[in-house]
């Protein structure tokens, strides 16, 4: 099948989830025999179109050079679309994107949104309220005009679609790559070179930081367990590098891509310490697929994270990981001290965690269900 995959926004390759998440999708897809044209964002000198990684990327730029007029680049789509006839159109969702889709619908193709972010308004929304006062309320016509002309969606949760394009969307998770993270790329060279102390238990964080991501809980945990000397801290993305501040660790700032296999199995547990309170869309559920939860699971890690679904459902408590109370720094620091000081159960777990993401949460996984999604609507 040839697959046109829009994601104009992202640039790849890159360190962020939306753009490993594009690169995973594309390559999957491509390994899967699929002939694959990914339309994703220009960024500095790089040309226009290249191979690699089995996928044909074209680059795109717009004015302004700005995501939220990603609806600008429809032209360019629709002229991809004319000159590689594809059998199907994929489009990463974004609320002011919409090019893929409707180049789509106007060629008669097939189009899969794939929605990893919310289409509804949270309650107390601003971009609702200035909805609102535009009376016709443009912003969310179009979101909808999207779930209505595509053939189908794919979300990691029903209730951030429309009630009405919920019969036609299919819940799919992200993943991890598993042949790249796993737990034979744990070095003693790569441990020394981040700073761990010999025989310490290394914590692993790695995100990018965002207000939701827990770090100011997890670092909170950390000083209240700063006179632990078998307790060393690994904080990986962020937007600075340097020592930890009143606690033992490191903070390494930005990672490529390509180096966060060695980095994830060189520390010994992995935490994903989600506040939720700090991102009002996560009121209509818990969305965000964990990537970083999947990649320390596939390293072997036993992995440590709020228990709310579903998360619940990807690290079961005492089988995968163990669970803490979310925003609660003491309850994660006594979850940690648990951890480093029973390794025959960091092995349980991290053994566990990796047997299940292979078996349910793998990009292969998640590029197959994208597969029979694809082949049912363009058969």
């Amino acid at each position: 099948m040839r697959i046109l995959y829009v994601a104009s926004d992202q640039l790849v390759p890159g360190n962020t989830g939306g753009s490993v998440h594009v690169l995973e999708v594309a390559r999957g897809l491509a390994a899967r025999g699929h002939e694959v044209h990914a339309v994703i964002g220009q960024a500095g000198g790089a040309s226009d179109r290249e191979r690699w990684e089995g996928v044909e990327w074209h680059r795109i730029r717009w004015a302004p050079r700005h995501r939220f007029f990603r609806f600008r680049a429809r032209h360019q789509v629709g002229a991809l679309a004319d000159a590689l006839r594809p059998h199907a159109v994929m489009e990463r969702y974004y609320n002011f994107g919409g090019e893929g889709v409707l180049a789509a619908a106007e060629r008669g193709l097939p189009a899969l949104l794939e929605v990893n972010s919310p289409v509804l308004d949270h309650p107390g929304s601003l971009k609702a309220a200035l909805d609102g006062l535009l009376l016709v309320r443009p912003f969310r016509r179009h979101r909808e005009r999207l779930c209505r002309e595509a053939s189908a969606l794919v979300s990691p949760l029903l209730e951030i679609v429309p009630a009405f394009a919920r019969p036609k969307t299919v819940t799919v998770t992200w993943g991890a790559n598993v042949d790249a993270f796993r737990p034979e790329e744990r070095s003693q060279a790569v441990r020394r070179s981040l700073g761990i102390p010999d025989g310490a238990v290394a914590v692993l964080f790695s995100g990018s930081f965002r207000p939701w991501h827990g770090v100011h809980v997890l670092e909170a945990a950390a000083r209240q367990l700063a006179h632990r000397e078998d307790l060393f801290f690994v904080l990986a993305g962020g937007p600075a590098s340097g020592p930890a501040a009143g606690y033992r660790g490191v903070r390494l700032g930005a990672i490529a891509y390509q180096r966060m296999p060695e980095v994830v199995a060189a520390a010994d547990i992995g935490v994903a310490p989600y506040d939720t309170t700090r991102l009002a869309q996560l009121r209509l559920g818990f969305f965000w697929s964990p990537l970083k939860v999947f990649e320390t699971m596939a390293s072997g890690l036993p992995t440590v994270t709020i228990a709310r679904h579903p998360l619940t459902e990807i690290v079961r408590e005492g089988e995968e990981g163990l669970h803490f109370q979310e925003g609660d720094p003491a309850s994660l620091a006594s979850v940690l001290v648990r951890l480093a000081e029973a390794p025959a159960l960091r092995q349980r777990l991290g053994q566990n965690a990796r047997r299940r993401v292979v078996a349910h949460y793998s990009w292969a996984n998640h590029c197959a269900a994208l597969e029979d999604v694809l082949k049912r609507i363009a058969p």
